[in-house]
């Protein structure tokens, strides 16, 4: 039935797309666009009307300036692994595929940065930096498909957060669309001869900032301009184990004030039934990494072992957590077509990492549901993303009524989501005046509302 189903954009506006771009880069083939009708979420499918490849900036400016005259919705995508539906084209129109703008990265190792198109997966920067001894700061939560620009639309986080941050702590500037067809740049790169080596400057506000996590709705980012750091000298790892919620919380929190760690990973027992490996040694998976010149990397080990085995956990051998990080795609389970997963996760301060986890924990016992949970840590903070796996067939209504609860619960314990919805909806929570403000922003930036309609909060006239 969904193939059959023909689009309602006018012939005209797909003709004018493929004058800007050539015919070979627009799509309107029902089958074609049924590739795009899905992403990672759980949300239910969706189909563009058209498909456009934009190759260059000067594509996008023209591709905008046409869906903004015509008020043509407008979707932009890439990787498709996003867990916050911004990928699915909730109201048709046109779907930006924006893979085909991945020339090679530019470096400038003066600067200590490199610039790079909207296209370029995260495991293309990783293996071009490498090759000059160059890295970026982590690997993204959703894998090596990710490409740079979506990761700075959803201001992603990973492995080594818990040093680095976020992508906006290491992002120095955007080269960026806007709705109604103008090019900015921000950052130092805006300001005369300056090139792109910071992200705040002296001449106004942050507008990097605007597009930082905006999930697509400001604008359509073309490049990235980053800050890229030097491979360092060694690596290492130590693994425990824990039995408890109290005893996991209190080792995520000593190693944090330590502040020794690259990376604080945690998972729990249901994480590795899950992704049907041996049973865990523990309820919980506690794995710290750490970087830097080889004596510094020792001492920090040691330091962070020291700090477990006071909170009371059992240290044991590393191939456990490789093994489990490594088989984190079998958690789809793809030789059960009808099996997905959702990932709904968000943010909490450290103390609440019990109560988020026993309110996910239980919710999941209610629905019967198989699941997993993890946590990366952030600077101060945690990022959870739990998952919960279901049949696509049968199980739809209780997904939804499973995330809608585990969410409140969450609020009540005094988290912030990952992202605002719409399923379950964040709109109601958001302070009014905040809403106000972005609604303005939303309103000057995108005057015809033609970017990712329907995603939230709600601050659509």
């Amino acid at each position: 039935m969904l193939r059959k189903r023909r689009n309602d954009l006018d012939p005209k506006i797909v003709n004018r797309l493929k004058e800007i771009v050539g015919p070979q880069w627009v799509t309107d083939d029902p089958w074609e666009l049924c590739a795009y009708a899905r992403a990672w979420s759980y949300e239910p499918h969706r189909r563009p009307d058209v498909v456009v490849n934009p190759g260059s900036t000067q594509d996008v400016v023209e591709i905008m300036k046409l869906a903004n005259e015509t008020l043509t919705p407008v979707n932009v995508r890439a990787g498709g692994t996003t867990n916050t539906g911004a990928a699915i084209p909730r109201q048709g129109g046109i779907t930006l595929d924006m893979n085909r703008m991945s020339p090679p990265i530019e470096l400038d190792e003066g600067s200590q940065s490199f610039t790079a198109q909207a296209g370029v997966t995260t495991y293309r920067a990783i293996k071009e930096l490498a090759a000059r001894g160059w890295k970026i700061p982590w690997r993204p939560e959703y894998g090596n498909a990710v490409t740079l620009a979506a990761w700075v639309n959803f201001n992603g986080m990973g492995v080594g957060s818990s040093v680095y941050g976020r992508v906006g702590d290491f992002l120095l500037g955007l080269e960026v669309v806007l709705p109604t067809g103008e090019v900015v740049h921000t950052g130092s790169s805006h300001f005369g001869k300056a090139g792109k080596f910071t992200r705040y400057q002296g001449t106004g506000p942050d507008l990097t900032g605007l597009f930082l996590e905006s999930l697509g709705t400001m604008g359509v980012i073309t490049e990235v301009y980053m800050r890229m750091y030097r491979i360092p000298e060694a690596m290492g790892q130590i693994d425990f184990a824990f039995d408890d919620e109290d005893s996991i919380q209190e080792a995520i929190r000593l190693l944090v004030e330590a502040n020794i760690s690259y990376a604080i990973c945690v998972t729990d027992e249901q994480m590795c039934m899950t992704n049907r490996l041996p049973k865990a040694p523990g309820k919980w998976l506690l794995t710290m990494i750490a970087e830097g010149w080889k004596e510094e990397v020792d001492f920090r080990l040691r330091k962070g072992r020291e700090l477990c085995i006071k909170a009371g956990g059992k240290e044991f051998p590393p191939d456990r957590p490789r093994a489990q990080w490594g088989s984190a795609a079998s958690i789809s389970l793809p030789y059960e077509p009808s099996r997905r997963q959702v990932s709904c996760g968000g943010f909490h301060p450290i103390h609440k990492t019990k109560e988020i986890f026993n309110a996910y924990n239980e919710v999941g016992e209610k629905y019967g549901l198989q699941r997993g949970m993890g946590w990366w840590t952030c600077g101060n903070y945690c990022n959870q993303f739990p998952i919960y796996v279901y049949n696509e067939e049968t199980d739809m209504d209780m997904i939804f009524k499973a995330i809608k609860e585990v969410h409140t619960r969450w609020i009540e314990a005094g988290y912030v989501p990952d992202y605002p919805g719409p399923f379950p909806n964040m709109t109601p929570y958001i302070e009014r005046s905040y809403l106000e403000l972005y609604r303005k922003v939303k309103k000057a930036l995108d005057p015809n509302n033609i970017m990712h309609r329907g995603m939230q909060p709600d601050v659509e006239d």
